[in-house]
């Protein structure tokens, strides 16, 4: 028996604005997540990261039976896809192109002890990708990847976001860097992690492997 009566009000006849009260729940769809991390963190999503983020949220929103804000979506966002481990931490990267392509060398991981790794592909990506096949015997292909400007009064200049195919799984991440090749980079290795980090201890692990 319904004691109230449900009925639309235009925010506006609250002295509110449709933006501020968009809520976050378990059967929001991609649109309000993506437009919240664009609103309050200048934060931009490529349609297949809007549609496979939407679904952490919305896992996160039904464990807590309750709305999720945007300081809790910002924090999954992070934790899921901008997290980077210290092994597969960007140190430096060199690029040179001819008329062959590119030819990479990338160095990463701890300060003390960074893994080195050289390839040769038609561009910046598919050299990088090329070392990793070799270095860590998984099969890459790379599904989707975007990359965007951030706004002023970040502490980055650029977001990539990356979608890979390894092994036959679909492994996704994103960086934040002050440039995009260093953003693409990043984003790359963070994703080739989550499944070389299955097979061997570590990037080292995996380069002392192959040096034996």
């Amino acid at each position: 028996k319904w004691e109230v009566a449900y009925l639309p009000i235009d925010p506006r006849d609250l002295g509110r604005r449709y933006e501020e009260v968009v809520r976050i729940n378990s059967q929001s769809g991609k649109g309000g997540v993506a437009y919240v991390l664009e609103r309050d963190y200048k934060i931009t999503l490529p349609r297949w990261l809007q549609i496979e983020f939407s679904k952490v949220v919305q896992r996160e929103a039904e464990q807590n039976g309750g709305e999720i804000d945007s300081l809790t979506i910002h924090r999954l966002f992070e934790s899921r896809y901008l997290k980077v481990h210290k092994p597969w931490e960007l140190r430096s990267y060199d690029l040179h192109r001819d008329e062959d392509g590119v030819q990479a060398s990338v160095r990463f991981g701890e300060a003390d002890k960074p893994t080195e790794l050289k390839g040769k592909g038609l561009g910046a990506v598919e050299a990088v990708a090329a070392a990793l096949e070799e270095t860590f015997n998984v099969s890459l292909a790379v599904e989707a990847y975007d990359e965007f400007a951030l706004g002023e009064g970040t502490n980055a200049n650029a977001l990539a976001c990356i979608r890979i195919q390894a092994n036959g799984e679909l492994c996704s991440a994103a960086a934040l860097a002050e440039d995009t090749t260093s953003a693409t980079l990043q984003a790359l290795l963070s994703a080739v992690a989550q499944v070389a980090d299955e097979n061997v201890s570590g990037p080292m692990a995996a380069t002392e492997k192959a040096g034996a």
